[in-house]
């Protein structure tokens, strides 16, 4: 785990729709203090932060915590074409 400043801020998920330029500010704010700490990945429990996050295009990948435990487990999801 990687200790950064903005790491228990709000991304501004809740005013996306309202002020998207502020949601912007606040989740770029959130994910260069992650990258500039050296952070390889975000791992969010907040759906909207995942959205707002990979929205406003993170310079680190970004993944609901969801996606980390089924890697983890080795669930994988199937080609359609199998």
């Amino acid at each position: 785990p990687v200790i950064y400043p903005m790491r228990n801020e709000c991304c501004g998920g809740y005013m996306a729709t309202e002020d998207p330029a502020l949601a912007a500010k606040k989740s770029g704010a959130v994910s260069e203090s992650a990258a500039g700490h050296g952070a390889d990945i975000i791992v969010t429990a907040c759906p909207l932060c995942k959205y707002n996050l990979v929205k406003n295009e993170s310079p680190v990948p970004v993944v609901y915590f969801t996606e980390l435990l089924a890697e983890a487990l080795g669930v994988k999801e199937e080609d359609d074409a199998e």
